[in-house]
């Protein structure tokens, strides 16, 4: 049994493109890493939300957020339960493939090493 059939739904891009006149296959690639999603100020810290990707709720406990990148470089905005995979610092996630990237919030930036890693190893 290869690693690709042991992968879980969860750990496949979910990426569609649909039009009415064009439908590309689901990307399916793997997911590879995740970072923090931080908030725009120093108060709010890692983002937190008590709402699922669909928008259902997960409870009444808030729920720290990511974004998961795939093999191919697509960018998805999930809860932590979403994928295991490693954990990279916030700034790390960008692919010039599509042009994207989650850069950090000046606040952040302006941190020491030390402090960097307190907000986002909460």
């Amino acid at each position: 049994m290869s690693e690709k059939d042991n992968m879980t739904e969860e750990r496949k891009c979910p990426v569609l493109w649909r039009t009415a006149l064009y439908t590309k296959p689901t990307c399916n690639a793997k997911i590879i890493r995740r970072e923090p999603l931080l908030g725009s100020e120093y108060v709010i810290g890692q983002v937190k939300s008590t709402k699922d990707f669909k928008g259902g709720r997960v409870g009444e406990e808030k729920v720290p957020q990511y974004v998961y990148e795939c093999e191919n470089g697509h960018l998805l905005e999930r809860p932590d339960w979403w994928a295991d995979v490693p954990t990279v610092p916030p700034g790390t996630v960008s692919t010039t493939r599509i042009g994207i990237s989650n850069k950090p919030h000046k606040w952040y930036v302006a941190l020491s090493e030390q402090e960097k890693e307190k907000v986002w190893k909460r």
